[in-house]
Protein backbone atom coordinates (compact mmCIF):
# COMPACT_ATOMS: atom_id res chain seq x y z
CA UNK A 1 0.00 0.00 0.00
CA UNK A 2 2.79 2.44 0.92
CA UNK A 3 4.65 1.53 -2.25
CA UNK A 4 1.55 2.23 -4.37
CA UNK A 5 1.10 5.63 -2.74
CA UNK A 6 4.78 6.46 -3.24
CA UNK A 7 4.63 5.51 -6.93
CA UNK A 8 1.37 7.45 -7.41
CA UNK A 9 2.89 10.52 -5.74
CA UNK A 10 6.02 10.25 -7.90
CA UNK A 11 4.01 9.98 -11.12
CA UNK A 12 1.72 12.88 -10.13
CA UNK A 13 4.68 15.11 -9.30
CA UNK A 14 6.38 14.30 -12.61
CA UNK A 15 3.21 15.12 -14.55
CA UNK A 16 2.62 18.39 -12.71
CA UNK A 17 6.18 19.63 -13.30
CA UNK A 18 6.61 18.49 -16.89
CA UNK A 19 6.55 20.85 -19.84
CA UNK A 20 4.15 20.54 -22.72
CA UNK A 21 5.42 19.95 -26.25
CA UNK A 22 4.64 23.57 -27.18
CA UNK A 23 6.53 24.85 -24.13
CA UNK A 24 9.56 22.86 -25.26
CA UNK A 25 9.32 24.41 -28.73
CA UNK A 26 8.99 27.91 -27.28
CA UNK A 27 11.90 27.31 -24.90
CA UNK A 28 13.98 26.01 -27.82
CA UNK A 29 13.48 29.31 -29.69
CA UNK A 30 14.48 31.33 -26.62
CA UNK A 31 17.51 29.13 -25.90
CA UNK A 32 18.58 29.35 -29.55
CA UNK A 33 18.45 33.15 -29.34
CA UNK A 34 20.53 33.25 -26.16
CA UNK A 35 22.97 30.60 -27.43
CA UNK A 36 23.54 32.84 -30.45
CA UNK A 37 23.93 35.83 -28.12
CA UNK A 38 26.58 34.06 -26.04
CA UNK A 39 28.37 32.75 -29.15
CA UNK A 40 28.23 36.10 -31.04
CA UNK A 41 26.37 34.21 -33.77
CA UNK A 42 23.96 36.60 -35.48
CA UNK A 43 22.71 33.92 -37.88
CA UNK A 44 21.67 31.69 -34.98
CA UNK A 45 19.90 34.60 -33.28
CA UNK A 46 18.15 35.70 -36.48
CA UNK A 47 16.93 32.14 -37.11
CA UNK A 48 14.39 32.61 -34.29
CA UNK A 49 13.77 36.36 -34.62
CA UNK A 50 10.64 37.67 -36.35
CA UNK A 51 11.55 40.31 -38.99
CA UNK A 52 9.53 42.92 -37.04
CA UNK A 53 11.04 42.05 -33.65
CA UNK A 54 11.37 44.83 -31.06
CA UNK A 55 13.75 45.21 -28.13
CA UNK A 56 12.93 47.39 -25.13
CA UNK A 57 14.30 47.85 -21.62
CA UNK A 58 12.91 49.43 -18.50
CA UNK A 59 15.91 50.92 -16.76
CA UNK A 60 16.94 53.99 -14.78
CA UNK A 61 18.17 57.04 -16.67
CA UNK A 62 21.03 59.30 -15.46
CA UNK A 63 18.72 60.86 -12.88
CA UNK A 64 17.67 57.44 -11.58
CA UNK A 65 14.15 57.64 -13.00
CA UNK A 66 12.84 54.42 -14.58
CA UNK A 67 12.37 54.90 -18.32
CA UNK A 68 11.37 52.80 -21.30
CA UNK A 69 14.26 52.52 -23.75
CA UNK A 70 13.78 51.27 -27.32
CA UNK A 71 16.80 49.50 -28.77
CA UNK A 72 17.51 49.06 -32.44
CA UNK A 73 17.57 45.36 -33.34
CA UNK A 74 20.28 46.03 -35.95
CA UNK A 75 22.31 47.95 -33.36
CA UNK A 76 21.92 45.10 -30.87
CA UNK A 77 23.07 42.52 -33.42
CA UNK A 78 26.05 44.73 -34.29
CA UNK A 79 26.95 45.07 -30.61
CA UNK A 80 26.72 41.33 -30.06
CA UNK A 81 28.82 40.43 -33.09
CA UNK A 82 31.47 43.16 -32.78
CA UNK A 83 32.06 43.50 -29.06
CA UNK A 84 31.28 40.12 -27.57
CA UNK A 85 34.75 38.79 -28.29
CA UNK A 86 36.27 41.60 -26.22
CA UNK A 87 33.77 41.06 -23.42
CA UNK A 88 32.74 37.91 -21.66
CA UNK A 89 29.02 38.16 -20.99
CA UNK A 90 26.40 35.69 -19.95
CA UNK A 91 22.69 36.11 -19.39
CA UNK A 92 21.73 33.30 -17.03
CA UNK A 93 18.00 32.54 -17.26
CA UNK A 94 16.70 31.54 -13.82
CA UNK A 95 13.33 30.04 -14.83
CA UNK A 96 10.61 30.02 -17.49
CA UNK A 97 6.92 30.76 -16.97
CA UNK A 98 4.75 30.11 -20.03
CA UNK A 99 1.41 31.40 -21.31
CA UNK A 100 0.46 30.00 -24.70
CA UNK A 101 -2.72 30.58 -26.68
CA UNK A 102 -2.69 29.21 -30.22
CA UNK A 103 -0.03 31.09 -32.19
CA UNK A 104 0.87 33.46 -29.34
CA UNK A 105 3.28 32.70 -26.51
CA UNK A 106 4.42 34.91 -23.66
CA UNK A 107 7.32 33.79 -21.48
CA UNK A 108 8.53 35.39 -18.24
CA UNK A 109 12.22 34.73 -17.58
CA UNK A 110 14.00 36.18 -14.54
CA UNK A 111 17.73 36.46 -15.26
CA UNK A 112 21.15 37.36 -13.87
CA UNK A 113 23.59 39.13 -16.21
CA UNK A 114 27.32 38.60 -15.76
CA UNK A 115 30.02 40.72 -17.41
CA UNK A 116 33.57 39.37 -17.28
CA UNK A 117 32.51 36.93 -14.56
CA UNK A 118 31.02 39.59 -12.28
CA UNK A 119 27.31 40.13 -11.64
CA UNK A 120 26.40 43.28 -13.58
CA UNK A 121 22.64 43.40 -13.13
CA UNK A 122 19.50 41.31 -12.94
CA UNK A 123 15.87 41.56 -13.91
CA UNK A 124 13.23 39.79 -15.93
CA UNK A 125 12.65 39.24 -19.63
CA UNK A 126 9.11 39.33 -20.98
CA UNK A 127 9.38 37.54 -24.31
CA UNK A 128 6.54 37.36 -26.84
CA UNK A 129 6.61 34.81 -29.64
CA UNK A 130 4.50 34.17 -32.73
CA UNK A 131 4.08 30.72 -34.31
CA UNK A 132 4.67 31.22 -38.02
CA UNK A 133 5.72 28.81 -40.78
CA UNK A 134 5.92 25.87 -38.32
CA UNK A 135 8.31 27.69 -35.98
CA UNK A 136 8.13 29.95 -32.94
CA UNK A 137 9.64 33.37 -33.70
CA UNK A 138 10.52 36.01 -31.11
CA UNK A 139 8.44 39.12 -31.74
CA UNK A 140 9.42 41.16 -28.72
CA UNK A 141 11.74 41.20 -25.74
CA UNK A 142 11.06 43.68 -22.95
CA UNK A 143 13.39 43.49 -19.97
CA UNK A 144 13.98 45.16 -16.65
CA UNK A 145 17.45 45.95 -15.33
CA UNK A 146 18.38 46.54 -11.73
CA UNK A 147 21.51 46.45 -9.61
CA UNK A 148 19.95 45.24 -6.32
CA UNK A 149 20.02 41.55 -7.12
CA UNK A 150 20.06 40.08 -3.64
CA UNK A 151 23.52 38.56 -3.97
Amino acid sequence: MKLRLAVLFLVMSMVSFSQTEEEYKVKYAIETFFDGFHQSDSLKMKSVMHPKMTLQSIQPNKEGVQTLVNQSVDGFIKLVTQYAKARNWEEEIQSYSYNIDGDLAQVWCPYMFYLNGMLSHCGANSIQLFYQDDQWKIVSILDTRRKNCGE
